[in-house]
């Protein structure tokens, strides 16, 4: 079973479409504090509640990790992303995270990374989701102003068997 660290935009676009009890399916799912406080937002009102319930567990942040991601170089991400990248290097977490420069900033650092897309590729390896279920995943993140590629997405229908638009 896997070890899971989630950043922000991954619990939001789960969120957003209802499929945040996909990522317990996968590991052991762990958010920091300091990113769990990234979810609440007035446009996601319940989101931390439904993160809580789909059995993500809250990580405290220690004044150690944010000394080290404070004095981490990667100026690009911002201190919550450098605390994800160094607590998923430390503790052998696979990260999750839609955000490009964490991205690269992970496979330079080792860290095994997914995103979206990934996901819902496991979300259809699961069958615990219905298609038109993931179909509605892939129409509703482009009208929320989710960057999802859109030859990707385009590749996720054809897998899926969504109408394609």
């Amino acid at each position: 079973m896997s070890l899971l660290l989630a950043d922000a935009n991954v619990l939001i676009d789960l969120g957003v479409v209802g499929g945040l009890r996909l990522l317990p399916l996968l590991g052991r799912c762990e958010v920091l504090s300091t990113v769990l406080v990234e979810c609440q937002h007035a446009s996601q009102p319940t989101l931390v509640a439904e993160i809580t319930a789909a059995g993500i567990l809250t990580v405290d942040v220690e004044r150690s990790l944010v000394e080290a991601a404070d004095a981490h170089p990667a100026p690009l991400l911002s201190l919550q992303d450098r605390q994800c990248l160094i607590y998923a290097r430390d503790q052998g977490r696979v990260l999750l995270t839609g955000d490009q420069q964490l991205r690269l900033e992970a496979g330079g650092s080792g860290v095994p990374c997914h995103g979206t897309i990934w996901l819902v590729e496991q979300a259809v390896a699961s069958g615990a989701f219905s298609l038109p279920e993931l179909c509605r995943w892939l129409e509703r993140w482009p009208l929320r102003q989710r960057r999802l590629p859109p030859r990707d997405l385009t590749r996720l229908r054809t897998l899926i068997g969504c109408p394609l638009r």
